[in-house]
């Protein structure tokens, strides 16, 4: 139990970024969240036997290309620097932890995804219920209002414990897709991936649109041989459902295609900065500091592509070599499938969650079928006097 809760810290923190609220926002938040979780992981840490093993390598390989660019091409500030080393290395660390732990993970995991479902599954009832008005659970805990519209197109948007219902798709999502990786296969295990699909459609943002037939698909490529008719039927059913009852289907018609989307404008505008860029300027990177363009939030356009138009040909060599492992891993069709999580993800290139799955993304893809084991389980037990031998 105190494994799994040093687990569950940091990855609550880590997947579910806040913002400082007040006239003067700043980046606070996630020096805070990356500090806590390594105190949080640090007793974990000292008992734990690290292994790193070939997928951490190419990652710290990543990490020391990012690393020279932002020293040697284009310096950023030292203590950002900081910051994404201390962000890359947690994820590592959970990564190799989860193999010492792997009960203790997929249970940290398990709750965080139910955590979430849950929360924005009262805010919505609530809403909608009890007519009032939409209750933030992200201001309750982290005291800065979040940013959901309750009559946003003609729809309730909601965002759960996150800051904005995109928010809460895309990590939810990446987390998701962490414990699909990583659990074995149960009722619950099917039970709990359909609860979050669900719960990231019920955000009604653009990027759920996005994220939930990716889940769906990549659920059922991993686990085509357990995943039952019933399954696909209870799961498609719901969605259906949910798409002809929300009216979310003629939002997105008005949002998409009968005016300019926002979040769409914004990817837009950040390619069209990077295009605009010399040849010798793309191949240098646009760097770590600054984006190329004002008010453009070049993180939306995935992450990607933000590292790697950042980090020019130096970072794209050392993750092509990521890329190559998740080949070699796991075959072309299910690293299509792995990366489509990452290429539309919009965390910053940086954060601890999109390396998390990374690193699973890379790891060779095991059915798992027989209950999820933990060190403990390896103990030696004192039979009990005049019990027989082997029993």
């Amino acid at each position: 139990m105190l494994a799994a809760l040093a687990l569950f810290i940091p990855l609550f923190l880590l997947f579910t970024p806040f913002e400082q609220g007040g006239p003067n926002p700043s980046m606070f938040p996630k020096y805070f969240s990356a500090g806590v979780s390594a105190l949080a992981l640090a007793p974990l840490f000292v008992i734990t036997r690290l292994r790193f093993r070939v997928e951490s390598q190419l990652v710290l390989v990543t990490l020391a290309m990012f690393v020279f660019h932002a020293l040697v091409v284009k310096p950023v500030p030292f203590h950002f620097l900081l910051l994404v080393l201390l962000n890359v290395l947690l994820a590592v660390f959970i990564y190799e932890a989860s193999f010492a732990w792997r009960a203790e993970f997929v249970t940290a995991v398990s709750w965080l995804l139910l955590l979430n479902a849950v929360v924005i599954a009262a805010q919505a009832l609530m809403f909608h219920l009890l007519g009032a008005p939409i209750f933030d659970f992200h201001k309750m805990i982290f005291g800065s209002n979040s940013r959901f519209v309750e009559d946003y197109l003609n729809i309730a948007r909601f965002s759960g414990l996150h800051v904005e219902p995109g928010t809460y798709a895309n990590y939810i999502a990446c987390l998701a897709a962490i414990l699909m990786l990583t659990s074995e296969f149960s009722v619950r295990f099917v039970s709990l991936c359909f609860v979050a699909v669900l719960s990231v459609f019920v955000t009604n943002s653009g990027s759920s649109v996005y994220f939930v037939p990716v889940m769906v698909l990549l659920l059922g490529y991993l686990w085509h041989s357990k995943v039952r008719l019933i399954h696909v039927v209870v799961l498609v059913a719901s969605l259906c459902a949910y798409l002809l009852l929300s009216g979310v289907l003629e939002h997105l018609e008005t949002r998409f295609f009968e005016q300019d989307d926002g979040s769409l404008s914004h990817r837009i505008d950040g390619v069209n900065a990077w295009l605009a860029l010399t040849l010798e300027e793309k191949l240098i990177g646009v760097g770590f500091a600054n984006d190329p363009c004002v008010r453009c939030y070049y993180q939306d356009i995935g992450m990607i592509f933000n590292l790697l138009t950042r980090g020019g040909i130096v970072v794209v060599l050392a993750f092509a070599l990521v890329m190559g492992r998740m080949l070699f891993a796991n075959g072309l069709v299910l690293s299509v499938l792995l990366m489509l999580i990452p290429i539309n993800e919009k965390m910053f290139f940086y954060e601890a969650p999109i390396w998390l799955f990374i690193l699973f993304a890379m790891t060779p893809f095991v059915r798992r079928t027989a209950p999820l084991r933990s060190p403990m389980d390896d103990a030696v037990v004192v039979p009990a006097a005049g019990a027989a031998p082997g029993h």
